[in-house]
């Protein structure tokens, strides 16, 4: 751009006047792009929507039903028990319930989400006189889900028999214990839709997952046994044995990779030097390894920069050897992409054991277990096949040894623990073990085999007795229980007593055999309490299914990995799942449904966290990462605010904002005090969920600080201290006259940019997502309005307009002022830009 509309010349003149010029900016900001002044709004005023479409927005219609659909699925586990998804061909997928090692996250998933999976084998399936049929896709072709969150449902159609699957943890609003079982309920409904009678067998099954992570570190013997009319999966600490010499196999101190083959460019021509790598590598401390150089496929030795380093993808191969010791130790780091960032061993071309870095530089111990593999070729490969963040595996000190490398006690494995698999029926046929599982056949028709097995793998199998007349239906209700008291504490390394962190459920109860007798005993009463939630918010509202279904499909994220409830009763979750140190306020002001339907959660986490842990009490600044991240963020902290009054209103009394008070007030004041000019409106550095901070007059921000000074005048009017609320009641006075007179251009609410900070990011005159943020939160919570309602109804008409893009891939190729940003939304899948530019600025 040129002329008076250079980039800065938009960013400094944008400080000044609003509504009056904004049709000039339009033409001169057209110029400067060479455009027509229509052009310069990207986005289409046709959104593609049709009038059939926008009718059924309205419209009641019936639960949505999802054929052939291999990414839908829900979660169908206990809240902050770990993680369990129903797929929706009725499959369990996404186990995340042994507390093992915490997998990498970035911004790809969306566009390539990754394939369901599971971490060892498993299933249910159905058998018909001589036929078998697993219960999902391959066995039953014609299969619909509905998912009304917390139940899912899957129907499924066969010759001659139907299937319905109901699968649920109990989730009771406002019981926030009967909500938090590490269990699944799994109820399948048989039905003879044939002319003659049905005999068959309804068989579950899966593999001992206790230890999974562990028994390739360390010896480890699985268990199993009968329990009650199911079975119970365990482990022991097993016995190493004599050991003999260690076989060192690779220090790479050399300068070369002799005896390695390197394929890609990720590798170089060598090993590195400590020494020599970036500072940037060293930031975690000390590399660990042994001696002065190590492996990385981090490929900076061009002078690539951190993401160019990254970008580079190839592979290490040595040359085989005969297996003669039980592990292989050596040293990992690096990127945790399972797979991808990794040092595998092969045998016969096959990997048999696997091992990546944890999203950290410095290399760590681990051991590989090979010992049903003694005296067979294998050779080991470094690989690196990822592209982005993290997308580097660093290795050293390759050794074979009958010792493992760094042995844990056995209490202290995370994912040491017990699962029981039960049937509720008298008639169940237990088989703790099998000796065969590698077809269905095999699965029905095996022997037995050892209760206890040291380095290798177990299943076992619970099945019932079906016998159906024509048109007859039966139920059979499977329950799915677990207990893994120890969560990852690496993950959570930065948490106030992370090293001794268990799961709340571990203080309830000693072992999965427990969970299933208590949801046995109350079963009756968890499920009708369910069902009538269920039943009653979606059955008895009038509103549309859709809408029904996306609003309480976030309360979903209470049963994912992102939530955590603690022995001392700490409730924690990430920004998402593994993604960012919490409970991040500035993210969590958007979350509204636990609040509101488990609020004994979120005042926990304001008394504990916000105006505890994370609050500094001689200033009244809260960490909005709490211990993680101990400064403040101008959103977060008022968002916060906001959100303690909304805890109050979810109290049964005052006595939450009581005893609460001296912080409470603290913490207004802070916020206060970088009103410098006390005229209702931030100016100085903000902070924000963006990950920068923002300088300058913000109508996002602004209305936040607004919205909390109007939470704190009715606090303190609560409590008694008039003073205080009058104080409140005046700045937010000043606000709300400060955003109308000088931040409304007659369409949307914008920036006013301080033009000492002019290259600072920002949204300056653009039409932002966020500008009434602080009036939805205001009006969620009962507090007095923030912006009038015309005003508030035309910015979301134009928010509608200018940012509510058809094709954003369409926008994307025609808007080059900012380049980058992460992808939310597929070609032509409708989507809110964040930010627009429809009358120029930038």
């Amino acid at each position: 751009m040129d002329g008076c509309c250079t980039r800065r010349g938009f960013l400094a003149a944008a400080a000044g006047g609003v509504a009056a010029t904004l049709l000039p900016w339009r033409a001169e900001a057209a110029a400067a792009l060479g455009l027509r002044a229509d052009d310069v709004i990207l986005v289409p005023e046709d959104k593609g929507l049709t009038a059939e479409w926008i009718k059924a927005l309205y419209t009641r219609a019936r639960p949505t039903r999802y054929t052939q659909a291999p990414y839908v699925g829900m979660p169908v586990g206990g809240g902050c028990a770990g993680q369990l998804y129903l797929g929706g061909d009725g499959r369990l997928w996404h186990w995340d319930l042994f507390n093992l090692p915490a997998r990498a996250t970035d911004d790809r998933t969306y566009a390539n989400p990754p394939s369901p999976s599971s971490p060892m084998k498993h299933g249910f399936a159905l058998r018909t006189g001589d036929t078998y049929r697993s219960l999902d896709a391959a066995g039953f072709p014609d299969h619909a889900f509905t998912g009304q969150y917390p139940i899912g449902r899957v129907d499924y159609a066969g010759d001659g028999v139907s299937v319905a699957l109901e699968a649920f943890s109990p989730f009771i609003p406002t019981n926030v214990d009967d909500s938090t079982l590490p269990l699944t309920i799994l109820t399948y409904t048989v039905k003879n839709t044939s002319s003659t009678r049905l005999d068959g067998e309804l068989l579950g099954w899966l593999e001992n997952p206790v230890c999974l992570d562990s028994r390739t570190q360390q010896p480890i013997v699985l268990t199993a046994a009968r329990s009650g009319n199911g079975l119970r999966f365990g482990a022991r600490d097993g016995q190493a044995g004599e050991p003999r010499a260690d076989i060192p196999f690779e220090d790479f101190e050399q300068e070369t990779y002799q005896g390695w083959t390197a394929t890609g460019t990720a590798f170089g021509t060598g090993p590195v030097a400590k020494a020599d790598v970036p500072d940037y590598m060293k930031r975690f401390g000390d590399l660990g390894g042994d001696g002065l150089r190590f492996v990385t496929s981090h490929q900076f030795r061009n002078g690539e920069d951190v993401f160019q380093a990254d970008a580079h993808t190839g592979r290490l191969t040595s040359a085989p050897f005969t297996v003669s010791r039980r592990y292989v130790n050596l040293a990992v780091g690096g990127g945790s992409h399972a797979g991808e960032t990794c040092v595998n061993v092969l045998v016969d071309g096959e990997i048999v054991a696997t091992a990546a870095g944890r999203d950290a530089e410095p290399m760590v111990a681990r051991s590989l277990d090979l010992q049903r593999y003694q005296g067979r070729s294998a050779v080991i490969e470094i690989v690196d096949g990822n592209s982005g963040g993290w997308g580097h595996v660093n290795v050293d000190a390759i050794v074979f040894s009958d010792k493992p490398a760094a042995p844990r006690p056995f209490d202290q494995l995370p994912d040491a623990g017990t699962l029981e698999l039960t049937v509720l029926t008298p008639a169940a046929r237990v088989r703790p073990s099998i000796a065969h599982w590698n077809t269905l056949a095999e699965v029905f028709t095996s022997g037995d085999a050892p209760l206890e097995n040291d380095a290798g793998a177990m299943a076992g199998a619970v099945s019932v007795p079906v016998r159906l007349a024509p048109g007859e239906s039966r139920n059979f209700t499977f329950i799915l229980a677990w207990h893994f008291p120890i969560p990852d504490r690496q993950s959570l390394a930065f948490l106030r007593n992370s090293a001794t962190l268990r799961h709340h459920y571990a203080t309830r109860f000693a072992s999965a055999t427990e969970v299933t007798g208590y949801a046995v005993r109350h079963l009756a009463r968890l499920r009708d309490t369910t069902r009538r939630w269920v039943d009653t918010f979606y059955g008895d509202s009038t509103l549309p299914h859709w809408f029904l279904e996306r609003t309480m499909a976030t309360a979903s994220t209470l049963a994912t990995a992102t939530c955590y409830r603690f022995d001392d009763g700490r409730f924690y979750g990430w920004e998402g799942v593994y993604c960012c140190a919490g409970t991040c306020e500035h993210v969590w002001n958007y979350a509204q449904t636990l609040a509101r339907l488990f609020p004994e959660l979120e005042r926990d986490a304001r008394e504990r966290v916000d105006l505890g842990i994370g609050f500094h009490a001689d200033t009244g600044e809260m960490g909005f990462r709490a211990e993680a991240w101990m400064g403040w963020a101008a959103d977060g902290q008022c968002g916060t605010i906001l959100r303690i009054y909304r805890e109050h209103t979810m109290a049964p009394d005052s006595g939450f904002i009581t005893k609460n008070w001296s912080k409470i007030l603290k913490s207004i004041e802070w916020v206060i005090a970088q009103d410098g000019d006390a005229d209702g409106t931030l100016e100085g550095r903000q902070p924000n969920t963006l990950d920068t901070d923002w300088y300058g007059e913000i109508s996002w921000m602004t209305s936040m600080y607004v919205a909390a000074l109007r939470a704190g005048e009715v606090m303190a009017g609560e409590v008694g201290d008039t003073a205080f609320a009058a104080t409140c009641a005046g700045l937010a006075a000043k606000g709300e006259a400060f955003i109308d007179a000088n931040l409304w251009t007659g369409e949307y609410y914008i920036q006013r940019v301080d033009p000492a900070h002019a290259d600072v990011i920002n949204h300056n005159r653009g039409c932002h997502i966020d500008q009434l943020f602080g009036q939805s939160l205001a009006g969620q919570y009962g507090l007095p309005r923030v912006v009038s309602a015309d005003k508030a109804r035309t910015a979301l008409e134009k928010l509608y307009r200018y940012n509510f893009a058809p094709d954003p891939a369409d926008y994307r190729s025609k808007f080059h002022t900012i380049e980058g940003g992460r992808w939310f939304a597929m070609a032509s899948e409708h989507g809110m830009l964040m930010t627009t530019w429809p009358h120029g600025g930038d």
